[in-house]
């Protein structure tokens, strides 16, 4: 049993069973950004008894309706026609599915998440597929004697290509499994995240066999691609030449030696690891890749978060500055504003006119709203970019960024309107202010002016409240505003802080924590990798160096110079395309509804630079393991 105020009664009705609408999918207040199930929610009942309990005998204030298919795709032309034909009863507002907000926000959230599921298989693929080729040449050059006597035997190039290809596929068919599990079980993550604020019929994680059979192909070629070109260099060896061992590299000048005033200033380790940096091209590049992308990761992981925590602070901290935040059923007077003032705990009222209409400029068209506020208000302050507050204007509007570029509006321009309420009349206002922000389309009104544009002497529909901090003034508040039969929203600042907190920080935070594990994926396997192909090709070296007297970690230091070189200048690499990734991101999340900051400050570099150290340390941790275990006496025997 519940009890609820209908029509100013307070009513017992009894729950009989839970049911949705397409329309709650994203169920939010009036005014909230975030679902709030324990503050607000819709209830069914059956059609005859809501007619009876709000005096509505045989009438209805909304129309739903299922289209034929062949309109289906194409609404506006029908919808058009229908509020032609119901014009004289004042249609309020006509809707089709596409510009539902649930609608709206579930394709937003769907675009994103293509996004992301292009952008880090990408990214993965390239790096694994550009280090397979680097393993597979290193695999070849230990062959190369049985390659070629295998030749010698008249084994055929194809059949020796094969061999090594099917080493390549075996990876990526292994991979691919592997990866195919891990992402049914993230696949399993984001679902019952998405359980946390939406309500849909039947939203379950499904294994679709024609998807993991593409993902699985796609491994396949990728790691074919990636050893193709290692496995070709075996048929470039001739029998007689590949069965003798493969002679050392030719020495020689490198490009930077011939910088004589900065390389007379390098001490001997210096020069050798250098040398060693840029006579191995391929691999250099390959590190460097990896680091590149590995860096772009995480420094767009990084701004996100920040980015969305910058977000929350304007929306609320800088933008709407009231505890509380009251909306009623429909326009109210000035009393409604006095009789909110004297509520027990208010510090401070200020009112609120929502007006909801129609924009047009030209072939340009939205549906929005209006808020009224006071000219001194001080509880909602629009800004600019640089949080400027925006004054008010006496007569006009003041434009939100977003919502100018939509009707291609500068200041100055004229824009007209069709109120939703009042007499609907057609009004040409000029916008006289644009305003930043980050959620929504807001456009702002002093509310007498937007009063008068609904035929109004002074009208609100809601109030904004500033609230004695203490508990006890909240307890009393609450106990209070339940006894209100005009109220129909309640909306608290520091719940709707935490629901966003709840919603999107933390779901960011384990976004980030995932980028974080992948970066770190790319910085250790690619740089570990990189680093024992040159440990196990300069054995003979690194034994030479211990006989000379150089100690393990003295030579594991010429190695961890080499991959540090690799790792910091592709960390300075990726900071210019991870902040191109997040410029795309904050591009493709450019919604009506949501809009990202592109805020990059200091500590989003420094925070990927230190990572991309750090996750180099570790790699080369396991190099210099193998150097200190190293049995420098064998590498020093020549093979027959």
């Amino acid at each position: 049993w519940i009890h609820l105020i209908l029509n100013n009664r307070r009513e017992e009705l009894f729950i009989v069973g839970t049911a949705i609408s397409s329309e709650f999918v994203y169920l939010v207040s009036p005014g909230s950004l975030t679902p709030d199930p324990e503050r607000f929610g819709v209830f069914y009942v059956k059609q005859t008894y809501a007619e009876e309990v709000f005096d509505m005998d045989g009438a209805c204030n909304q129309i739903t309706g299922l289209l034929a298919p062949e309109y289906r795709d194409y609404p506006d032309r029908i919808l058009q026609s229908i509020e032609r034909r119901l014009d004289s009863y004042g249609v309020f507002a006509k809707t089709p599915r596409r510009d539902q907000p649930p609608t709206r926000f579930l394709n937003d959230e769907i675009t994103g998440l293509g996004t992301f599921a292009t952008i880090m298989p990408v990214i993965f693929l390239a790096v694994a597929a550009l280090v397979l080729n680097v393993l597979m040449a290193r695999l070849i050059d230990q062959q190369r004697v049985i390659v070629g006597t295998l030749k010698g035997l008249g084994y055929s190039n194809a059949q020796i290509f094969w061999h090594f290809t099917k080493f390549g596929g075996l990876i990526g068919l292994i991979g691919g499994l592997i990866g195919c599990f891990l992402g049914y079980q993230m696949a399993e993550f984001v679902t019952d995240l998405y359980h946390q604020f939406f309500e849909f019929p039947n939203l379950r994680n499904y294994f679709y066999t024609e998807l993991y059979l593409g993902g699985i192909v796609i491994s396949l070629c990728c790691a074919l691609v990636g050893s193709a070109q290692g496995a070709y260099a075996a048929l470039r060896l001739r029998p007689a030449e590949a069965m003798r061992p493969k002679p050392p590299k030719q020495g020689g000048h490198i490009w930077l030696e011939h910088v004589t005033f900065l390389w007379r200033r390098l001490s001997f380790g210096w020069r050798m690891v250098l040398r060693n940096v840029i006579r191995n091209r391929l691999r250099s590049a390959v590190g460097l890749f990896a680091a590149t992308m590995g860096a772009a990761l995480l420094m767009t992981g990084f701004t996100l978060q920040y980015c969305i925590r910058y977000l929350i602070d304007f929306q609320f901290e800088k933008v709407v500055n009231s505890d509380i935040d009251l909306s009623f059923k429909d326009e109210r007077g000035p009393e409604a504003l006095r009789e909110a003032s004297r509520l027990p705990g208010v510090d401070h009222a200020e009112p609120v006119l929502e007006v909801a209409c129609e924009f047009f400029h030209g072939p340009y068209n939205r549906k929005g709203g209006i808020t009224g506020l006071s000219r001194n208000a001080r509880l909602t302050l629009p800004r600019d970019l640089q949080g400027r507050t925006i004054r008010i204007p006496d007569s006009g509007l003041a434009m939100t960024r977003k919502m100018a570029e939509l009707l291609h509006l500068e200041v100055g321009d004229h824009v007209t309107i069709k109120p939703a309420k009042g007499l609907r009349t057609l009004r040409s206002i000029p916008v006289a202010e644009i305003t930043d922000s980050y959620i929504g389309l807001s456009v702002y009104a002093e509310i007498n002016y937007l009063s008068g544009l609904i035929d109004e002497e002074f009208a609100l529909t809601g109030v904004q409240l500033e609230m004695d901090p203490r508990p006890a003034a909240y307890r009393s508040f609450y106990r209070e505003v339940k006894r209100l039969p005009a109220l129909q929203a309640f909306n608290e600042r520091k719940s709707n802080i935490k629901n966003l907190m709840d919603t999107m920080v933390k779901t960011q935070d384990i976004f980030i924590g995932l980028v974080t594990l992948f970066a770190g994926v790319i910085f250790f396997a690619s740089l570990l990798n990189t680093s024992l192909i040159g440990l196990a090709e300069r054995r003979r070296e690194v034994a030479t160096l211990r006989v000379l007297g150089y100690g393990p970690w003295r030579i594991g230091g010429f190695f961890l110079r080499e991959s540090m070189i690799l790792n910091v200048f592709g960390t300075l690499l990726g900071f210019p395309l991870g902040y191109a990734l997040v410029w795309y991101l904050t591009y493709v999340y450019d919604t009506e509804m949501f809009r990202f900051p592109l805020v990059v400050p200091p500590l989003v570099w420094l925070q990927t630079f230190a990572l991309a150290i750090l996750f180099g340390l570790a790699a080369h941790a396991l190099v210099q393991r193998d150097i200190n275990r190293m049995d420098w006496r064998e590498a020093l025997n020549v093979k027959e």
